[in-house]
């Protein structure tokens, strides 16, 4: 069964939505290369690249780019995204069903919501330590 047409078009939510993620792609980024040039020595990858990102915004970044970086562009992308997500549950009585049916769901699954959370806290924690004692 091949997917209707109409079902590949973006609708405006999804534009909206996909704007609010390059909106803070730039600073993910950064922050992204900031966090993992401290995960190895230097002259190893990733650190190696994380250090070349790191070093040539810093190079190239003044002070009113990082405010426009770091706190204009998600503020827009969170104002934007309140406004959509505001917008959205005053006209759509199905959203605001989904949204309650989603609540419902993980209220009667908090337990396992918890476990999982846990176990991935748990997962992550072991893989930095791991991560730390190889490169030592």
């Amino acid at each position: 069964m091949t997917p209707d047409n109409s079902e590949l078009k973006w609708s405006p939510v999804g534009i909206v939505a996909l704007g609010e993620w390059l909106l803070v792609l730039p600073s993910a980024v950064f922050i992204a290369a900031a966090a993992l040039r401290e995960l190895a020595p230097r002259q190893f990858e990733p650190a190696h690249t994380s250090w070349a990102i790191f070093e040539w915004t810093v190079a190239h970044i003044t002070r009113v780019d990082a405010a426009v970086l770091f706190l204009v562009l998600p503020a827009a992308a969170l104002l934007v995204g309140c406004a959509l997500l505001v917008s959205h549950w005053r006209g759509d009585s199905q959203f605001r069903r989904d949204v309650a049916a989603l609540f419902t769901i993980a209220w009667r699954q908090l337990g396992i919501g918890i476990a999982a959370s846990a176990t991935l806290l748990a997962g992550t924690i072991l893989a930095m330590v791991i991560a730390h004692l190889i490169v030592g």
